[in-house]
C-alpha cells in the first residue's frame, strides 16, 4: 500500500459509531436509528470526496508521471532510487520557463526537477508520485525566486504565502514535512567573465537575523581568488548579492518560516532546508523591489545593457546537502490512524456502559426506596410500585442468567449486587386481608312481625349462604341480627339475637357445620341502614346478615393466629 487509504479508514469510522449505535447507545432506538442514518450519509459523502480528490489528483498528475517515466526509462534502477527527486515551483513564464524550457522534467547530475506552474497542484503531484514510485515521495520542494521579477511586495507576498499553504497540503499528503529549498537569482550586466556560484546554505539553514551576517562571511572570500581584472567586478557581484542576501531575509524569508504578526497565517511555517543566492547574466529591472533595496544600501544603481534573456540554473549545490527521503508506506500509519478510533470507539463504549449502569443503579434504588415510603393503607399504590419491582427483578434476573449485555458490560455491570434485597424486599410483601364476604337477608321473608321463627319455605332464601359457607370451611360465620326502631330497644336487641340465633342453627345444621363454628351478634336498632321514619327504611333496617371472618383460634394451617378483625371478636351467643 503506498497512497493513504482515506476511503478505508472513512469506512472504518463508520463502521465504529454505527456499531457504538447498535450495542453501547444509552439513547432511545429513534435517536439511533436517525444518527445511524446521519453517519452512513456522511461516509457516503465522505468517499465520494474522497474518490472525486484521487480522480483529480490523477488527472492533474498524469502528464508529469507519463514525463517522469520518460525521462527516467533508460536511467538503472538505483539511480533512480538514490537520485534526489526535486518539486520545482516559480514563476511560470519567467524562470520555470528559463530552467525547464518546454519540458516538465530536467535531469542533472545532482536531482530530477519536476516543474509545477500551480502550486496548488503540488499536492496532487507528490501524493501521485509516492504512489508511483512504491512509497517514496517527492525528497524535497524548491522555490525559485527571481528577484527582478518580483516589483509589487502584495503580489509577492501572496505569491510566497500560496507557496508555504501547498508545501503544507502536500506534506500531510505524503505524510512528512516536506524539506524547502529556496533559490534567489540576481541578473546582472557588468559581471565577471566566470559563473557566479551559489552562496547559501544547505542541510542547515541559520535565523533570519543571522544569516545576513553568515552569508557576507562566506562573500567576503570571493573576490580575493579572483585576478585583478576581475576583481572590481566581483566586488559589485558581492555588494549585489549581499544586497540579494538582505532583501531575501527581508521579503521572502519571514513568509515561508515566521507568521507576521500583522498578517494573517496561512499554513505552517515550512522546513526551509536549503538557502541560496546567485547571479545570472542578464538584464536587471530598475523598478524591481531588489533593485530599490540596491540602491537605497549601496548607492549602485542597475545598468541595463541589451536585451538577452537571463538564463536560470537549476540550484544543484543547494539539493546535495538534503537527504534522500527513505520510503515511507501508508499502511503503518493508516493502521494506527485505524487502532486510534479503535480505542477513541472504546473509550466512548466504556463511558456509555458506566452511564448506564449509573442509571440502572439509581432507577432500582429509587424503585426500592419508594416502594418501602409507601404506607401498607395504600393498598394500589403499594401494588403498583411492587409490580416495578418485580420488573426490576425480572431485568437483573435476565442479564444473570443471559449474560450482561454489551451496553451495561465491559466491567462497570453492578446490578448483581441489587439481585438479593430486591428479591427480599418482594418476599416480605404481604397482601391484605379480604374484605369479609357478607350476605344480607331480608327479615320479612325469614320471619313473621315480632317472630324469631323462620317462615316455612325460608330455606330458599338461606341457600345463597349456605353455599357461601361451603365455599369457605376455613372461615369461621358471623349471623348478625338487626331491627328497625318500633318497639322497645331492649326487646327489639333480644329480637335482633333470637333471629340470629336460629338463622344459625338452621346453617349449621344444613353445612353440616358445629355451632361452635358460628358466632351470633344482635344489634337490635343501633345500626340502621336508613331512615326510621317511612315504612321503606324501617323494611331496609330489618335485616339479618352472614359474613364469613378468618378464625382467628386456628388458621388450618398451623400459623400463629391472624390479627385483625376476626369470629374471635364477637361475643358467641347459643
Amino acid at each position: 500500500m503506498t497512497g493513504y487509504p482515506y476511503r478505508t479508514l472513512f469506512v472504518w469510522i463508520a463502521a465504529l459509531a454505527l456499531a457504538w449505535l447498535a450495542v453501547s447507545s444509552p439513547w432511545a432506538t429513534a435517536w439511533n436509528l436517525l444518527l445511524g442514518g446521519l453517519v452512513a450519509v456522511l461516509a457516503v459523502a465522505a468517499i465520494a470526496v474522497a474518490t472525486r480528490r484521487l480522480q483529480a489528483r490523477r488527472q492533474v498528475s498524469q502528464a508529469v508521471l507519463t514525463a517522469i517515466d520518460a525521462s527516467l526509462a533508460a536511467l538503472p534502477d538505483d539511480i533512480r532510487r538514490n537520485t534526489p527527486l526535486v518539486l520545482t515551483v516559480g514563476a511560470a513564464n519567467g524562470v520555470l520557463a528559463s530552467t525547464f524550457g518546454e519540458a516538465l522534467v530536467k535531469i542533472t547530475d545532482v536531482a530530477i526537477w519536476v516543474r509545477i506552474d500551480e502550486p496548488n497542484r503540488l499536492a496532487f503531484v507528490a501524493d501521485a508520485l509516492k504512489r508511483r514510485r512504491e512509497g517514496q515521495a517527492p525528497d524535497a520542494v524548491a522555490c525559485l525566486v527571481a528577484a527582478d521579477e518580483a516589483r509589487d511586495a502584495t503580489a509577492l507576498f501572496a505569491t510566497l504565502r500560496s507557496w508555504r499553504a501547498a508545501v503544507g497540503v502536500a506534506s500531510r499528503a505524503v505524510g512528512y514535512s516536506l524539506p524547502v529549498c529556496l533559490a534567489v537569482y540576481v541578473e546582472e550586466a557588468d559581471g565577471p567573465s566566470d559563473d557566479c556560484p551559489w552562496f547559501g546554505f544547505s542541510g542547515t539553514v541559520p535565523p533570519d537575523t543571522a544569516l545576513g551576517a553568515q552569508l557576507a562571511d562566506r562573500l567576503a572570500q570571493y573576490p580575493a581568488g579572483a585576478i585583478p581584472a576581475d576583481r572590481a567586478a566581483r566586488m559589485r557581484r558581492i555588494a549585489r548579492l549581499d544586497a540579494l542576501a538582505q532583501w531575501a531575509s527581508v521579503a521572502l524569508l519571514p513568509s515561508l518560516r515566521n507568521d507576521d504578526p500583522g498578517r494573517k497565517a496561512i499554513g505552517r511555517p515550512v522546513w526551509l532546508a536549503a538557502f541560496g543566492v546567485t547571479a545570472t547574466v542578464g538584464v536587471p529591472v530598475a523598478d524591481s523591489l531588489y533593485a530599490q533595496l540596491v540602491s537605497q544600501t549601496t548607492g549602485l544603481a542597475p545598468v541595463p545593457k541589451g536585451d538577452r534573456r537571463a538564463s536560470y540554473a537549476f540550484p544543484d549545490p543547494l539539493i546535495r546537502g538534503i537527504a534522500v527521503q527513505p520510503a515511507q508506506h501508508a499502511l503503518p500509519r493508516a493502521l494506527a490512524h485505524a487502532f486510534t478510533w479503535l480505542v477513541l470507539a472504546f473509550c466512548a463504549a466504556a463511558a456509555a456502559s458506566a452511564l448506564q449502569n449509573r442509571a440502572l443503579v439509581v432507577r432500582v434504588t429509587d424503585d426500592m426506596s419508594r416502594y418501602r415510603a409507601i404506607g401498607a393503607d395504600h393498598v394500589a399504590a403499594r401494588i403498583d410500585a411492587l409490580q416495578v419491582l418485580k420488573r426490576d427483578r425480572d431485568e437483573l434476573e435476565r442479564y444473570h442468567r443471559n449474560g450482561v449485555p454489551p451496553r451495561l458490560g465491559l466491567g462497570f455491570y453492578r446490578g448483581g449486587a441489587l439481585q438479593s434485597p430486591l428479591e427480599s424486599l418482594i418476599a416480605a410483601y404481604k397482601p391484605p386481608e379480604p374484605p369479609p364476604s357478607t350476605i344480607e337477608l331480608d327479615s320479612l321473608s325469614l320471619f313473621r312481625s315480632g317472630s324469631a321463627v323462620l317462615n316455612p319455605g325460608s330455606n330458599r332464601v338461606l341457600v345463597e349462604a349456605l353455599e357461601m359457607i361451603k365455599a369457605h370451611p376455613d372461615k369461621r360465620v358471623l349471623v348478625a341480627g338487626h331491627t328497625d326502631a318500633v318497639g322497645r330497644p331492649q326487646a327489639n336487641l333480644k329480637l335482633s339475637e333470637a333471629r340470629a340465633a336460629s338463622v344459625r342453627d338452621w346453617l349449621a345444621d344444613a353445612a353440616g357445620l358445629p355451632v361452635t363454628h358460628f358466632a351470633i351478634q344482635s344489634y337490635g336498632d343501633t345500626r340502621p341502614k336508613a331512615t326510621n321514619d317511612t315504612e321503606v327504611g324501617r323494611a331496609a333496617n330489618r335485616r339479618v346478615e352472614i359474613t364469613l371472618l378468618p378464625d382467628c383460634r386456628d388458621d388450618r394451617r398451623g400459623n400463629q393466629a391472624i390479627s385483625g378483625q376476626s369470629a374471635c371478636s364477637f361475643q358467641q351467643k347459643e
